[in-house]
């Protein structure tokens, strides 16, 4: 099994991701995604990056390069992270261990492979 699997199936939603929870319908496919000053919940697309879908829906997603190198589209995966396809080669080089346990990902790699809920914040390092 996948390390990485372990790590984002047994994450506990932050207060914030409840709320947002208790508003949706369940079972309902939501993505809300926290820019730097907009937030909006967007329905999430397979095969499409969080990035992507930021930029869709013109969110104040942080980002440069869209390669996994720059590292400005980093986000933090609140809820959903299972729903997401396993992190690539770029994040695994580019985000540092600890940062997975938190649930950080590249938003420009994070790939939605299923519809469900998702709660994601644009995290940069600076």
């Amino acid at each position: 099994m996948n390390p990485f699997r372990k790590l984002f199936g047994k994450k506990k939603p932050a207060a914030e991701a409840v709320e947002t929870m208790e508003r949706s319908a369940p079972g309902e496919a939501t993505m809300l995604l926290k820019g730097r000053t907009i937030e909006k919940t967007v329905v999430p697309e397979p095969g499409k990056t969080i990035l992507q879908h930021a930029k869709d829906h013109e969110i104040d997603w942080q980002h440069m390069c869209r390669r996994g190198t720059c590292a400005r589209c980093r986000c933090q995966v609140i809820e959903g992270a299972e729903l997401l396809e396993e992190p690539t080669e770029a994040e695994l080089r580019r985000l540092d261990p600890e940062e997975f346990d938190e649930g950080f990902r590249l938003g420009c790699q994070a790939v939605v492979k299923e519809q469900g809920k998702i709660v994601a914040r644009n995290k940069t390092y600076f």
